[in-house]
């Protein structure tokens, strides 16, 4: 099994240790830049003391590796119904889109700092690609169903069509001081870019 850039394997009593300097750098990342955060203030938040922390940790970047790959788990968990589903389930999509931006909303200083320093960092840029590349092949893999099943009508490369998707969405929500309230929109506009003409009744005023 591999292991995370930059992460040192530890003794198995270490895990709740691990887990509590993660915890520690996603409620300061909710508060300020990564910049200001210290080792020491991930450390005393851990009750561990700073030599301790690079026994699991050797860099302020590989905690934030570590967590953008945690939300990455979500992020695949919580779009499951959606991304495995048939039709335009729009229930299934807002759900799906709602998960996305209450991280959005809880983790938008580090999601953002991230995608903005992915193109010259390897690790980060390797963390966005991995994303886009899942959600964009299972997404892919749902279009191209429901084009066989008859649900969907021809067009654009499904590949094409999923990465127009996943970069719209991320590009709305980059920009949005609202993530919720993106949803409702982004339903309509995703079922539409997939299905064609499409009223989103939930939506409708």
């Amino acid at each position: 099994m591999s292991t995370l850039p930059g992460r040192r394997r530890g003794p198995s009593k270490g895990d709740r240790r691990e887990r509590a300097i993660l915890e520690t750098a996603r409620t300061l990342l909710a508060r300020k830049p990564l910049a200001e955060i210290t080792i020491d203030e991930l450390a005393t938040g851990a009750e561990i003391s700073r030599s301790s922390f690079y026994f699991y940790f050797d860099s302020k970047l590989a905690v934030v590796v570590a967590l953008l790959h945690g939300i990455s788990g979500e992020l695949g968990r919580d779009s499951g119904p959606w991304l495995d589903g048939a039709g335009p389930d729009a229930e299934a999509l807002r759900e799906a889109l709602t998960a996305l931006a209450v991280l959005w909303r809880d983790q938008g200083r580090l999601l953002t700092g991230a995608l903005a320093a992915a193109p010259g960092c390897p690790p980060l840029a390797q963390w966005r690609d991995e994303l886009r590349t899942a959600h964009v092949h299972r997404l892919a893999a749902r279009i191209e169903r429901d084009r066989a099943a008859g649900l969907a009508p021809a067009g654009p490369g499904a590949r094409v069509l999923a990465g127009l998707i996943d970069d719209l969405r991320t590009a709305a929500f980059t920009a949005s001081a609202d993530p919720e309230a993106l949803v409702a929109d982004l339903v309509t506009v995703e079922l539409r870019m997939i299905y064609g003409e499409f009223r989103d009744n939930h939506s409708a005023g």
